[in-house]
């Protein structure tokens, strides 16, 4: 299946990919576009085909070059680091990472974006006699 963003759309969205890197982010748009594709699934009940929801599809490419943009702008001399600590003398800072492993997620911001916060409320049909019937 194809990815919901290329390349291109990443660049335009949050600048010039490192030289050697496009291969990584190309990979990580096929990885953000098949989370994506599963958690439409989730919600809705049914498998993806293009046009059938327009909020999701006006919003798809977006959300899937931010997903991709927190797993690559992880810090990767400091993977799995979630905080850090400095102090000089009377001095100190300290930094909480968002995403220190670079894991691909959707936040709740994505989801209402797409279309896919929220309940579902779903039904199935009661048995009846003349049901019953039939299945002997």
């Amino acid at each position: 299946m194809d990815a919901f963003a290329t390349v291109a759309d990443y660049v335009a969205r949050c600048g010039p990919v490192e030289d050697g890197d496009e291969g990584r982010v190309a990979a990580l748009l096929e990885d953000a576009s098949a989370y994506l594709r599963g958690a439409y699934r989730r919600h809705v009940g049914a498998r993806y085909l293009a046009g059938t929801n327009p909020t999701f599809d006006e919003n798809v490419m977006p959300v899937c070059v931010a997903m991709v943009a927190r797993a690559v702008n992880a810090p990767g001399a400091m993977a799995g680091i979630t905080q850090q600590s400095q102090t000089t003398g009377p001095y100190s800072a300290s930094v909480t990472f968002a995403n220190p492993t670079g894991d691909l997620y959707l936040g709740r911001s994505d989801l209402k974006r797409l279309g896919l916060a929220g309940c579902r409320v779903r039904s199935i049909q009661a048995m009846t006699a003349a049901d019953r019937k039939g299945e002997a």
